[in-house]
């Protein structure tokens, strides 16, 4: 069976954005998703298609690399990295998504499927949200419901830093979008568990993460011990038999983490599409996306224009 491959890892940037852009003019919006569109590159099988924005100088052998422009064909199936409205507008291939995918990928899914940080809260209006700006403990923590790896989000250290996000907020909520508000806990462990849905639900396997101090994605480690993975476990089959019982079939990445000390927060994030966690355990090799240099990804691309890429993916030895 051929697959023909997509790496839409724009699939937050997506919903949030409402976006009714063709899928290539979507991924060109950021570099790090024109990078990350080369994933399959490192597990697609001989014989399978990738579709890409634009061709780099170096493609893998045995792999068939088409641009968008083209119409690809002799392909069984397709498989994105997440499920996207631009694809199946796109696909040559039977491709729908499933009807509930924008409502569970958005963070309040996972407020209200899991058990929440004290202090926690979805915010409904603006107002609620200033008014729980104003008032202590700092710092504290206020989210989109489609950020993606520690982005979309603002870090409140003080009263008065709220004030200067109001403009932000009111937009957020005039798309239709709630936020949510948490306290800013020190982690000692962050971890995800990688999970496939179809008839049954599957567990793939666990890796721990590492951020940076303020929560941004930097590395997956394979092959170390995860306390509280199967107390995590159990608390993560609530929301992934709901995704079933809605329809959702696929990838899902659950992330977690364990803070002040020794305390289990099971559910931070439910992410229903592929992850670098899954990439990672499909690899065997824990990775980092950080610097950029030589690694597993292209280091540049012609546009025509020139676009050298500020980070890239690296097997961490």
């Amino acid at each position: 069976m051929k697959t023909l491959h997509i790496s839409n890892t724009n699939f937050e940037w997506e919903l949030g954005h409402r976006s009714t852009l063709p899928i290539n003019e979507s991924l060109m919006v950021h570099p790090n998703f024109m990078q990350l569109q080369f994933l399959p590159f490192l597990h697609a099988k001989k014989g399978d298609g990738v579709m890409v924005t634009h061709i780099p100088d170096e493609v893998p052998e045995g792999l068939n690399v088409h641009t968008y422009d083209e119409s690809p064909s002799g392909y069984d199936h397709l498989e994105s990295w997440g499920w996207s409205k631009a694809i199946e507008r796109w696909s040559p291939l039977p491709y729908t998504v499933p009807l509930c995918t924008a409502e569970v990928a958005a963070k309040s899914f996972a407020f209200t499927h899991s058990p929440n940080l004290p202090g926690s809260q979805l915010f409904r209006t603006p107002q609620e949200v200033m008014e729980w700006g104003e008032e202590g403990p700092f710092p504290k923590v206020l989210k989109t419901l489609y950020g993606y790896s520690g982005r979309e989000k603002w870090i409140l250290k003080r009263p008065e830093e709220v004030i200067q996000i109001k403009r932000a907020v009111e937009l957020e909520f005039e798309k239709g979008h709630q936020l949510i508000g948490e306290p800013w806990v020190k982690r000692t462990l962050d971890f995800s568990t990688q999970w496939y849905i179809d008839n049954q639900i599957t567990f793939l396997g666990s890796t721990v993460m590492k951020t940076s101090e303020w929560g941004f994605y930097q590395e997956t480690h394979v092959g170390k011990p995860v306390p509280f993975l199967e107390e995590h476990k159990e608390f993560a089959k609530i929301p992934l038999r709901h995704l079933q019982e809605r329809g959702f079939l696929g990838n899902v990445g659950i992330d977690a983490f364990i803070y002040d000390g020794n305390k289990l927060h099971p559910i931070c994030e439910i992410n229903p599409r592929k992850t670098m966690g899954w990439m990672a355990l499909t690899l065997g090799k824990s990775l980092s996306y950080t610097s950029n240099g030589k690694g597993l990804l292209p280091t540049e691309l012609h546009t025509p224009k020139k676009i050298t890429f500020q980070k890239q993916l690296k097997v961490i030895r």
